[in-house]
């Protein structure tokens, strides 16, 4: 398993369109021909939470061997062995559309849900895994303590909620699928497979990140670790060359949103994903869910603190499941056909 902290592809795009006019007659769609369909999830108490209508489609997932040897070119001191989880590369096509959250869940909305479930998260339950706070130059200051209600740094509202597991993640769509009473049988909200999470990354692109390939073009897409982060601390060719304006993490939708309509995903935090972190399955796949059980389960996107090559679309790391990194773990939610 590769540790928290540390291609290319071919990509057609092919709609379902019977699946897709049935999810965009979803109570709550909008959106003309040309822009994004979204769909406002009322979460009552006045919050309410926008996902965006991913279409259907193929694309290849993971990283080829070239793509993997151009990464380590960046970096000095890394070896191809770091992302041999990335390979191979496989065509994947997803059969049918799917909603997914335009922003991480919210601090706002994350409230929400324990206010009206009196729900307690596993690190406020002393159950978690624990975790650190990165600070500037490289130093860590331990937060065995921290929630995400005090993760140890300043946030708003608008900030993605932290120091959350997948079992908290997964807690907040259970709880969804029981009070949202607008949607039809047989579609739920659950976190996203990894295919699904990487195919809505890409939104089209074939390249490492959505801006192309060379880290450095990406100022105004990603809060990441940049320069007046890590000061010398940090290798040079490590992190972004520039300056994102966010020490931790950033209000959501601060940055660029991708082809789909999607903000932060790359950066800010790190992703739950439904799959058990595991090898990818040779061959071309339809609809790979990944196993649903298992203690280590895939995080996707990376985080404020990370370095640029882990904010990489193809970018997988495993973490165990009641894992609540104090500043790195949050996540988003899908709505799609399937069980939970």
């Amino acid at each position: 398993m590769r540790a928290l902290g540390h291609g290319r592809a071919a990509w057609g795009r092919r709609l379902v369109p019977a699946i897709l006019a049935s999810l965009a007659a979803l109570a709550g769609c909008s959106g003309g021909e040309q822009g994004p369909k979204e769909r406002v999830v009322d979460l009552g108490g006045g919050v309410n939470m926008t996902l965006v209508l991913i279409p259907a489609g193929t694309f290849t997932m993971g990283s080829t061997d070239a793509d993997i040897k151009t990464v380590v070119a960046k970096i000095p001191e890394a070896k191809e062995e770091w992302f041999a989880d990335e390979k191979p590369a496989h065509k994947v096509a997803l059969s049918k559309a799917y909603w997914m959250g335009k922003h991480e869940v919210t601090v706002r909305q994350f409230r929400r849900f324990v206010e009206a479930t009196a729900y307690k998260t596993d690190a406020e339950k002393g159950t978690a895994y624990k975790g650190a706070v990165v600070v500037v130059g490289g130093k860590v200051n331990p937060a065995e303590d921290a929630t995400w209600r005090n993760p140890h740094f300043k946030q708003t509202d608008e900030h993605p909620a932290v120091c959350v597991s997948w079992n908290d993640a997964r807690a907040f769509a259970d709880w969804l699928n029981k009070t949202d009473k607008t949607i039809p049988p047989g579609v739920t909200y659950r976190l996203p497979t990894e295919a699904e999470w990487e195919y809505a990354c890409r939104a089209g692109t074939t390249t490492g990140y959505q801006w192309g390939d060379d880290p450095d073009k990406g100022k105004g897409w990603c809060n990441a670790t940049d320069r007046a982060d890590g000061e010398e601390a940090v290798p040079r060719r490590a992190v972004f060359n520039w300056d994102d304006g966010f020490l931790y993490t950033a209000p959501v939708g601060t940055f660029k949103a991708n082809a789909f309509g999607l903000y932060d995903m790359h950066g800010n935090v790190w992703e739950w994903c439904q799959d058990r972190y595991g090898p990818y399955k040779e061959g071309d796949q339809t609809d790979p869910t990944g196993a649903d059980s298992g203690e280590v389960r895939v995080v996707r996107g990376g985080s404020w603190d990370e370095y640029a090559t882990y904010l990489r679309c193809a970018t997988r790391l495993g973490a165990l499941r009641g894992r609540r990194y104090a500043s790195y773990h949050g996540f988003r939610l899908v709505l799609a056909p399937g069980p939970r």
